[in-house]
């Protein structure tokens, strides 16, 4: 079980996404959705293969979220591939992208919201933090983004919170046309965002993602109670 596959390891993710509503983000849950796509043959489990099932996922239920982050980024890349948007000015390029990530998204809505709950622990936010920055710079990326001067992280912190508010109004709303619309405001309303220009002295151009954090925390400390390694 140790080797087990790419994809049998996202099929046993898929599983166990379904079930969590039912059953909670948990290792009972892993376990029967070991058993239910067949990689194990009984429901009564020894400690070792207890483990075994564990160390799919390094043996973290938080390296779950990740992986299940990684899937919705795919998607969204794979999806966004075929979708003919080449063409697409770049605000409608971004739109497309978070709108494939979200449908992608869609059968797994009680998931993803127990999943942001544990990663609003305090604990767990330089890992949340990490997650939405590589969201962001696969979208950039993908609208064929080359910048590497201070519009790298401008680009990419205003797309962290255009995305996160959308996610938010995703999750309390089952009309996707109303989804779409919102998200369309938030692109309209990107100017907002000019006084991340007053932070160009914490820039470390050998360590983006620190660079990421530490500009969001001048914007809100207690949200964001990440430690860089200086």
């Amino acid at each position: 079980m140790k080797d087990t596959n790419k994809k049998t390891k996202t099929k046993l993710l898929l599983s166990f996404l379904e079930n969590v509503p039912f059953d909670g983000w948990s290792w009972e849950t892993l376990y029967f959705s070991a058993f239910d796509i067949g990689i194990i043959k009984s429901k009564k489990l020894s400690e070792i293969e207890k483990v075994n099932i564990r160390n799919i996922f390094n043996n973290n239920l938080v390296n779950i979220i990740q992986e299940f982050n990684v899937y919705l980024d795919n998607e969204m890349k794979e999806s966004f591939k075929k979708s003919k948007s080449k063409n697409l000015r770049i605000p409608d390029k971004i739109k497309t992208q978070i709108t494939l990530r979200l449908k992608a998204a869609n059968k797994f809505k009680e998931a993803v919201r127990i999943s942001l709950r544990m990663m609003a622990l305090p604990k767990n936010s330089k890992i949340a933090l990490n997650m939405l920055y590589k969201t962001c710079d696969i979208i950039w990326r993908d609208c064929g983004d080359k910048s590497t001067d201070f519009s790298f992280y401008t680009k990419r912190l205003i797309l962290s919170g255009v995305y996160s508010s959308t996610l938010s109004y995703w999750l309390n709303e089952s009309d996707f046309v109303n989804v779409e619309d919102f998200l369309q405001r938030r692109l309209n309303n990107v100017s907002n965002f000019g006084k991340i220009k007053t932070f160009k002295n914490v820039i470390n151009k050998s360590n983006p993602l620190d660079t990421f954090f530490k500009i969001l925390q001048r914007f809100n400390l207690s949200k964001y109670p990440y430690k860089s390694n200086d």
